[in-house]
């Protein structure tokens, strides 16, 4: 009879037990996945969110198969709802990640549409992106038709390519955001212009050669009338270049395109060709792919490059070298 007794309350304790765990989590569960809801924490990453539930803080692995095309924008207090599995590693990872903020709505000129690369800044919301280049930090809205499904999230610190246009309102708006994508050693580039290396850039670099600074070693190239160079116009000391090259008949590498993964040249914009100047003068070191700072009799000049600019008898632009500007 004292057997059965114990093993009666034994079952009813492990049922309360088992509806108390049930009660406290803010959780909807089935099987091994589970759904949280909260707001995301300010040590979130790319790669890991934590989410802070009523229940507690949860963190959750984020892998490239977990659909976040609902939830683009990681910052600190945007609610979310996370549905995760139980992985092998003993962490929650994500399968799908949604929320209901959505961007605003504009109307953009697409015809005249640019890229622009650079990293996204402080400042940055749901309807607007602050994206620091090498020209200085520029002002992007987001709309609902902006396509967001290259970009793995939106957060201060990552990289980007934004391609927008100008709209009605003289706003500059995000027509796609895009993960940045390191052209160099590209598959495509590859097979078009053979080899390729990256490296930072030699003091030794002159016009005639190009000095590379790799993991492996410091290597030259050859520099001539076959070299591709619309990515990569400023060529100064320290900045980070991939050199796409083949071997000359010479026994010199012979680069045949040249990349400045570093910086991106301005968005072209509509220029009045009837005020045209013509200045000389030599070219200061705060030059960079967007923006050339010439320092001319009258003082220092800061010009404007974007993909409309005319290298005339001019492949690359360095600090020492003395310009005549049409």
């Amino acid at each position: 009879m004292k057997k059965s007794i114990s093993a009666i309350l034994g079952v009813m304790l492990t049922l309360v037990v088992v509806v108390a765990g049930a009660l406290v989590f803010p959780v909807d569960s089935k099987a091994s996945e589970m759904t949280f809801t909260g707001k995301i924490d300010d040590r979130t990453t790319a790669e890991k969110m934590y989410l802070s539930t009523s229940g507690g803080t949860v963190e959750i692995k984020i892998d490239d198969s977990t659909d976040n095309s609902e939830a683009k924008f990681f910052f600190p207090g945007t609610k979310v709802t996370v549905t995760c599995s139980t992985g092998s590693d003993g962490y929650w990872h994500a399968t799908s990640i949604k929320s209901e903020v959505k961007p605003g709505k504009a109307e953009v000129d697409s015809a005249k549409a640019t890229t622009v690369k650079g990293k996204i800044a402080k400042g940055t919301t749901r309807e607007k992106i602050y994206l620091k280049s090498g020209d200085g930090t520029m002002e992007i809205k987001l709309d609902n038709e902006t396509d967001l499904s290259g970009v793995k999230c939106i957060m201060v610190g990552r990289e980007v390519e934004v391609n927008c246009a100008r709209g009605s309102d003289a706003y500059m708006h995000a027509l796609s955001v895009k993960d940045k994508q390191t052209s160099a050693l590209s598959t495509a580039n590859v097979e078009k212009y053979g080899a390729g290396v990256r490296g930072t850039i030699s003091g030794q670099t002159t016009s005639s050669k190009l000095v590379l600074k790799t993991s492996e070693g410091r290597m030259e190239f050859v520099i001539d009338s076959n070299t591709d160079a619309s990515e990569g116009r400023v060529v100064f000391p320290g900045q980070k270049y991939t050199v796409y090259f083949y071997r000359g008949n010479d026994s010199w590498n012979h680069a045949s395109k040249i990349v400045n993964e570093s910086d991106t040249s301005s968005p072209t914009v509509s220029v009045d060709e009837r005020s045209k100047a013509t200045v000389s003068g030599k070219i200061k070191s705060k030059t960079n792919e967007s923006t050339l700072f010439i320092q001319t009799k009258d003082g220092t000049m800061e010009i404007r490059l974007d993909a409309n600019t005319v290298y005339n008898n001019c492949l690359f632009l360095w600090k020492i070298r003395e310009l005549l500007l049409p």
